[in-house]
């Protein structure tokens, strides 16, 4: 009988970050000729190896801020480590993702096979952005005394434990699934990961951008967001949802400009008057490029540890 890592079956879910049309609406890609991606082929072919490109692009803002496997995109993961319950009674974790948006489940063990569950609630969890903490229950352990002296100090095992968690993380991002027209008071995406009562989402449709905040009646699950006040604008289907901050989609753009400037297609120098002069040079530019991108991811990369 094999054994799997919990962790291989949550991670790996990616969501891309813009859309065809952030990037043929942005002034950073306005140099770029995306109707020539594929030479002579369709719009519609062009649009699809634009799609490959946003792929690519938002993969590699998550493997430069999150490593191989990471994703800023919201995502529910399992993992597990090996422990010690410190001397407060306490069971301080560090994922491997950050910012922490919910704790799902807890376990902790002597052996693998053999996993105690703890009730999670207000009292015994407290959630930081970059750990959370789980608080010994009454009646978990007795602790071990000599005398009136408390070599534990807390209800939780001293020796080392197996732990194992689901929790999600991220920031919220999904997409639109059907048109809806302003003075709407809820809209429906594909995924509610990360969305709660009273999150602020941006919905980015180009000239008709808005922020909408969800109900506090919303019940955490549903794919139709209930809103706090009416839409101010229409939108289409496929239109982003998200709580991504812009640097990180601005960071994107600049990783798409680069990889089809470095398969050839320099972008063009504009004089006053809007006239093409002189082609740049492909390399400085692509690289220019790339090291914008990773200047606006920095803020976002993760740095793990154990506690």
């Amino acid at each position: 009988m094999s054994v799997v890592a919990p962790f291989n079956i949550t991670e790996g879910n990616r969501v891309p970050y813009v859309t065809i049309q952030e990037v043929l609406n942005s002034a950073t890609a306005a140099s770029i000729d995306f109707t020539n991606l594929i030479p002579g082929a369709s719009i519609n072919a062009q649009n699809v190896a634009l799609q490959e490109l946003i792929v690519k692009a938002s993969t590699e803002a998550d493997n430069y801020c999150l490593g191989a496997l990471g994703t800023l995109c919201a995502t529910v993961n399992t993992e597990n480590g090996r422990y010690r319950g410190n001397r407060l009674g306490q069971f301080i974790v560090q994922p491997q993702y950050w910012p922490i948006l919910e704790l799902r489940s807890f376990q902790y063990g002597y052996n693998p096979g053999s996993l105690n569950q703890v009730t999670l609630s207000n009292t015994n969890t407290f959630i930081e952005r970059h750990q959370f903490i789980i608080t010994a229950q009454t009646g978990v352990y007795s602790g071990t005394t000599y005398g009136s002296l408390d070599m534990v100090g807390g209800k939780f095992p001293p020796q080392e434990q197996f732990c194992q968690w689901t929790y999600v993380n991220g920031f919220a991002n999904t997409f639109s699934n059907g048109a809806v027209t302003a003075g709407a008071t809820s809209i429906t995406v594909d995924s509610a990961i990360g969305i709660y009562p009273n999150s602020q989402l941006t919905i980015w449709d180009g000239a008709k951008d808005e922020t909408i905040t969800i109900a506090s009646t919303y019940d955490g699950v549903s794919l139709t967001l209930p809103l706090a006040s009416p839409l101010q604008y229409s939108h289409t289907t496929d239109v982003n949802v998200s709580a991504l901050p812009a640097t990180i989609k601005q960071a994107v753009i600049h990783f798409i400009v680069a990889m089809v400037k470095e398969r050839g297609d320099g972008s063009l120098v504009i004089n006053e008057i809007g006239e093409p002069v002189q082609s740049t040079s492909k390399t400085s530019s692509q690289e220019w490029d790339k090291a914008a991108a990773y200047d606006l991811l920095d803020a976002f990369k993760q740095i793990w540890g154990r506690a």
